[in-house]
């Protein structure tokens, strides 16, 4: 009767030794050749017939409705090229959108012949001025309506997935940067009537601050996980078992960047507000939205048990964490942590997400025993089995979500005492 547990332990193991092993199938290249590019989409409202439509240039990609044209890259002009023409496949799809970015593979091809997969992230900007460009005396509005296309790519396949939030989050932020506007030479507004109103403005910070900022997008998207990793060591079980119990954490000895760096790894780790969610916003989510929500069961109303507090202090630059709470399982995928390539954001977040998604299988499981074990003293001592074995017996047994269900309080209950006598029993 002991085999489903030791079953368990054989899967929970295997579990981890892959969170390494796929990655290193699948980051074969380099992590650190990153790329960018911002565009200008001119979307044409008017409907135009072919004699007056213009002609596109040699930097635009053009198609009846869509002028994209590019501001600023670090990009070769044949990568470039190819990225235009891919962003302008997906625009003629409405496959760009706007304020919340997708991500595609996208697959170029040398002259030598030879074949490079990029993981592109892409995002569309609009509104991004409050005023409309007029330049026009009548102070009728542009038909011309300016939007921006923001692009992150990275060399090796899906390393930009598990960023997705990190990267909506500063692709927004470039806006503060586009200062557009109306340039007042007169002799180009004597020109107005015969050019383009997008060549009477300009971006004027386009190669200083907006550059800039576009530059450092990987080392503030993904790069925070390297860094945290790197002054963790040892103490990231902690960091996964506070991440469990939902802690608030305490910084000490830290500069802010590094303060920042570690609140953004602790979001990375928590689990909370997957777990908060109601059935109904379950049911209303999108799948993009909702991350591994859709591998929960229902768990009913969220109870949250109060809130224990985890002191970080750095120290010869090394955390040293207070107190040092941990379970065997928030150990064994420290170690995983630990062997991973500590220079490969996406090989670290892929250990986070695989992390979580072992934690959520055990509480499916866990609950669905539970339910069983009601009318099956059979299955409350595979409950007890499997909790025993689990390595994390101390944080799914005082799990808020199992205390809320009316159905498995008593056997909970139980199993709690039963755990808590064997722990005094000698021997």
């Amino acid at each position: 009767m002991e085999e489903n547990g030791s079953e368990e332990n054989t899967s929970a193991a295997s579990d981890e030794k892959s969170a390494t092993s796929d990655m290193e199938q699948k980051e074969e290249g380099r992590d650190f050749d990153r790329h960018f590019a911002l565009y200008s989409c001119n979307v044409h409202k008017e409907e135009r017939n072919s004699e007056t439509e213009s002609i596109a240039s040699e930097n635009s990609q053009t198609d009846s409705n869509v002028s994209l044209s590019v501001l600023s890259t670090d990009l070769d002009a044949s990568v470039e090229t190819e990225l235009r023409k891919f962003i302008g496949q997906k625009l003629m799809k409405n496959l760009v959108y706007s304020d919340t970015g997708s991500i595609s593979s996208m697959e170029y091809r040398s002259d030598d012949d030879v074949k490079t997969s990029f993981s592109c992230y892409y995002c569309m900007l609009e509104n991004v001025e409050e005023k409309q460009l007029v330049v026009n005396g009548d102070n009728t509005p542009d038909p011309q309506q300016r939007k921006y296309i923001v692009c992150f790519m990275a060399l090796q396949k899906n390393s930009l997935d598990y960023f997705q939030r990190e990267l909506d989050v500063y692709c927004n932020g470039v806006v503060q940067y586009l200062d557009q506007q109306v340039c007042c030479d007169p002799s180009m507004q004597e020109e107005q009537d015969t050019q383009d109103k997008s060549k009477v403005t300009e971006l004027t910070n386009i190669d200083t601050s907006v550059r800039t900022y576009l530059e450092n997008w990987c080392e503030v998207t993904m790069d925070y996980t390297c860094r945290c990793m790197k002054i963790l060591k040892q103490s990231a079980k902690y960091i996964l078992y506070g991440a469990l119990v939902d802690a608030r954490f305490q910084f000490e000895g830290m500069t802010d960047q590094q303060k920042d760096d570690l609140q953004r790894f602790l979001k990375a780790c928590n689990l909370s507000e997957i777990l908060k969610q109601t059935d109904q916003e379950k049911r209303e989510a999108s799948p993009a939205s909702t991350g591994s929500l859709d591998l929960l069961v229902d768990l009913g109303e969220y109870n949250a048990a109060p809130q224990q507090t985890i002191t970080l202090t750095l120290a010869q630059n090394m955390v040293n964490c207070s107190p040092e709470d941990c379970t065997i399982f928030c150990e064994d995928w420290g170690k995983v942590l630990n062997k991973t390539d500590l220079n490969r954001a996406s090989q670290i977040r892929h250990v986070l997400e695989a992390f979580k998604i072992k934690y959520i299988q055990s509480i499916n499981t866990l609950k669905r025993l539970l339910i069983q074990a009601e009318a099956d003293y059979y299955a409350l001592y595979k409950s007890y089995v499997f909790i025993k074995n689990s390595g994390n017996a101390e944080v799914l047994l005082n799990y808020g979500h199992l205390d809320s269900i009316p159905e498995v309080q008593d056997v909970v209950k139980s199993l709690k005492e039963f755990i808590k006598e064997i722990k005094q029993t000698p021997g």
